[in-house]
């Protein structure tokens, strides 16, 4: 049985006044306000905006489920290595306990990029994905790696795996037949980016748009899980397919294309760090189209609403990017 709202809500109450007097603070004299909640079969999560003397305001975060510390304190070590280097592009972790999967943040009067996209036209979602660009190519220049000759055979290596799943009933997926034709044809394509030069990075590791937020003041990056060190096109797909999928307008997007070219190019102008071009983007991008596709409910019945609307997001984008398949 999951917790209600005001059972979440009150779990996150309860450490509190731990955290809040490990920073020199009277609990007594602050109060709560929710600001955002997730519960699901994974996860149960709950963020807490608390105001104080003189309008200071903090962010308390409870984790319930999973019930991991060990994968609660990973998420805080990324966290705090991003903001030891990159300061400027996360919210400052001000207190944690690992125990209690609770942490303090400093509040950010922000918006997510998802909320900011939705809706707009693309104008203005190219500016906003210029901006994500920027952030995205300062934390990369933070915690860079190196530069080294990109392996396109791991990420098809894999594809195949899960096509054999399909095939032998193993992994169910909507449109099997389809799915198989479109997986195909990016791993025909595998000569492509074999022989070309990426950069590398310490990865965001669930770098999706609600993850990004944006104010007046400043562009963050939040919930870091820990991730190794990567060609920089894992977050950079992650990141822009999550766009395509539910924000692009497909019609302008072109044939074997996954983005529609004034949002591709406003984003890597603001990136820098690599081209739309390079190699890990090019094969990421396509791949994570197909990851989107085998990561969702087989049967329509077992798809929630924002499963229905990632569904079609996926159907429609892979038209363009998969044509004839």
């Amino acid at each position: 049985m999951g917790m209600i709202a005001g059972d979440l809500a009150q779990a996150a109450l309860a450490h509190w006044p731990v955290l809040a007097r490990e920073i020199g603070l009277d609990p007594a004299s602050w109060r709560a306000a929710p600001l955002a909640r997730r519960e699901d079969a994974r996860v149960a999560r709950i963020l807490l905006r608390m105001q104080g003397p003189g309008g200071a305001r903090l962010v308390l975060k409870y984790e319930a489920r999973p019930a991991d510390p060990e994968k609660f304190a990973a998420a805080m070590a990324a966290h705090l290595a991003v903001q030891e280097v990159y300061a400027q592009g996360v919210p400052e972790l001000l207190a944690f306990d690992v125990e209690r999967r609770a942490c303090l943040m400093a509040y950010l009067d922000a918006r997510p990029l998802s909320v900011l996209l939705e809706g707009a036209p693309l104008t203005e979602q190219a500016a906003l994905l210029r901006r994500a660009g920027v952030w995205m190519g300062g934390f990369h220049r933070a915690l860079l790696g190196e530069r080294r000759v990109f392996q396109p055979k791991h990420t098809v290596r894999f594809l195949r795996s899960v096509m054999s799943e399909i095939s032998d009933g193993a992994r169910q997926v909507a449109e099997p037949q389809r799915f198989l034709r479109c997986a195909e044809a990016l791993c025909a394509d595998q000569s492509l980016y074999e022989g070309r030069e990426t950069i590398t990075a310490q990865t965001h590791g669930d770098l999706h748009l609600r993850n990004l937020v944006m104010g007046q003041t400043g562009f963050w990056g939040l919930d870091f899980a820990g991730g190794r060190v990567v060609p920089v096109g894992h977050d950079i797909a992650r990141l822009l397919a999550d766009y395509a999928i539910l924000h692009a307008p497909k019609e302008a997007i072109p044939e074997r294309e996954v983005l529609p070219p004034k949002a591709l190019s406003a984003f890597f102008d603001g990136y820098g760090l690599v081209a739309a071009e390079d190699p890990s983007v090019q094969l990421l991008l396509r791949n994570r189209v197909l990851a989107e596709w085998w990561g969702l409910p087989a049967k329509a019945e077992d798809r929630g609403p924002a499963q229905a609307r990632r569904w079609a997001g996926v159907q429609a984008l892979a038209r363009r990017v998969f044509p004839g398949a």
